[in-house]
């Protein structure tokens, strides 16, 4: 056990040379309130206090803002609230974020309707629009979130120390993985969610 601290510790140390990298991506929502109208909640990571990144949502031309965009700086992120009339609603419509492909920003989109269904995706530099589709299956949505799950763990030094310590200081698969899902709604909601008031 001592010999294993001990390997922790050097890895740790090593790790402290390696910077972290920064995993602020921008989220976007998109709420059904109508046969054809959308509540779309944004948020940007910030630069400083009153720059944000340029990345703009791009609706499809069948959608009309309803009421102006009400923008407010927070917590290192720049949110915007507002709501559109789609005619035809957005099913089979392309979605467009600007400015992504000039970014190493993800955008974690997800779009909520009437019935309950939602749709979730992960946009980047290299694929900066997707089709909003008609409802999915939760598995489907099950299998986004479980990559995207992967991917973050795998991405970096950091998150594998991590999940390292975790396996070295708690016992039992159960209660390890109580922590880790402790410990991820602590993450998320340091990101912040939707205020809709």
């Amino acid at each position: 056990m001592r010999r294993t601290f001990f390997s922790l510790l050097l890895l740790a140390g090593l790790a402290s040379n390696i910077s972290a990298h920064e995993m602020r991506p921008a989220y976007l929502q998109l709420r059904q309130a109508g046969a054809f109208t959308y509540e779309v909640f944004w948020k940007v990571p910030a630069v400083g206090d009153s720059m944000r990144l340029s990345l703009y949502v791009q609706l499809p031309e069948s959608c009309s803002n309803l009421a102006s965009p009400r923008g407010s700086f927070a917590n290192g992120a720049y949110t915007e609230q507002w709501s559109v009339n789609c005619s035809g609603g957005l099913s089979g419509s392309t979605i467009r974020i600007e400015g992504l492909s000039a970014t190493f920003t993800d955008v974690l989109v997800r779009v909520e309707r009437m019935d309950g269904s939602e749709q979730v995706t992960r946009l980047a530099s290299s694929s900066p629009s997707f089709i909003v589709e008609a409802a999915p299956h939760r598995l489907e949505v099950a299998c986004t979130y479980l990559l995207l799950g992967i991917e973050h763990i795998l991405s970096g030094v950091d998150h594998l120390l991590f999940v390292s310590g975790l396996l070295l200081l708690v016992s039992g698969f159960r209660r390890l993985l109580v922590t880790a899902a402790e410990a991820e709604d602590k993450s998320c909601s340091a990101f912040g969610s939707a205020d809709w008031s």
